[in-house]
C-alpha cells in the first residue's frame, strides 16, 4: 500500500516522513538490527523526492532511532528510555507548535522560578544579572542572535537557581528553540516594532529577576507566568 504523502498537511515533508518511520519501528515493523528501505525504496514509497528522505534519515539519525553504515545502508538502532520523549527541530514549524511549547515551559518554569527565589545564591544572582546586561545590550542591534543568546541564558540561569537539575537538563535538551523567536520571525515586522518588543522582553525579565533578588516567590510565578503568556497571546494574534 502506498504511503503517498497528502498535499494538504502544513508539515514539512521530511517531519511527516520522520513520524511515518518512527511508528514503523515503535511497532516493530522495523526490527532493531533490520535495514531499513533503501533511499530510491523511500522515495518510491513516499513519492516525494531525494533530498526529502535525505533529510528524514538524517533527523532520524540526530534522534538516535537509525544508524548509517558507509556501504551497506541504514538499520535500526536499540532504543533507549531517553528517546520516548522527542522534540526536533522539525517539529516546530507552525505558531501552534510554539504555542504548545510556550504552554510546556510556563508550567515548568513558573514552579522553577518559585523554587529559584527560595533557593537562590549570589552566583545565581550573578548569572541573571549578566545575561539581562548581554540581552539589553543586543536590543539595539541588527543581529537578532544575541538577544536569542543572552534570554536562553537567562532562564537557564533561573533553572540552575531552582537547584533542581531536572529542570535544568529538561531546558537544556531544548535549547534556544524554547525561544519563540529563534523558530519564527513573524514578530519582526520593521526594526521599530522588533527593538520595541524585545524592549517590553527585557522589561518582564527584570521584573522576574527583582522578584528573586527579594526571594518573593508568589510574585515571580506571576511575572513568569505574565511573561508567556504575553507571548502566548502575540503567537496567536
Amino acid at each position: 500500500m502506498s504511503s503517498a504523502i497528502k498535499p494538504r498537511s502544513t508539515k514539512k515533508l521530511s517531519q511527516i516522513i520522520v513520524e511515518q518511520l518512527i511508528e514503523k519501528i515503535q511497532s516493530g515493523e522495523f526490527k532493531v538490527g533490520e535495514k531499513i528501505p533503501t533511499e530510491l525504496e523511500l522515495i518510491e514509497t513516499f513519492e516525494v523526492s531525494r533530498s526529502v528522505i535525505r533529510e528524514a534519515i538524517t533527523e532520524l539519525r540526530s534522534l538516535g532511532f537509525v544508524e548509517t553504515r558507509h556501504g551497506i545502508g541504514t538499520f535500526v538502532k536499540e532504543q533507549t528510555i531517553e528517546q520516548n520523549f522527542l522534540l526536533s527541530n522539525a517539529s516546530l514549524e507552525t505558531i501552534n507548535d510554539i504555542v504548545s511549547l510556550l504552554e510546556l515551559r510556563m508550567s515548568l518554569e513558573s514552579e522553577a522560578v518559585f523554587l529559584a527565589s527560595e533557593r537562590r545564591k549570589q552566583i545565581h544572582i550573578d548569572k541573571m544579572k549578566a545575561a539581562l546586561e548581554d540581552f539589553e545590550g543586543h536590543i539595539s542591534s541588527d543581529a537578532n542572535d544575541g538577544t536569542v543568546k543572552a534570554d536562553y541564558d537567562f532562564h537557564i540561569a533561573i533553572a540552575e537557581a531552582s537547584e533542581n537539575q531536572y529542570f535544568v537538563d529538561f531546558l537544556k535538551y531544548l535549547g534556544e528553540k524554547i525561544i519563540p523567536r529563534a523558530r519564527l520571525k513573524s514578530i519582526e515586522q520593521s526594526p521599530e516594532n522588533r527593538e520595541e518588543y524585545l524592549k517590553a522582553v527585557h522589561h518582564d525579565h527584570v521584573n522576574i529577576y527583582n522578584a528573586i533578588v527579594d526571594q518573593d516567590g508568589l510574585l515571580a510565578r506571576q511575572m513568569m507566568r505574565a511573561h508567556l503568556s504575553k507571548s502566548i497571546k502575540k503567537f496567536k494574534q
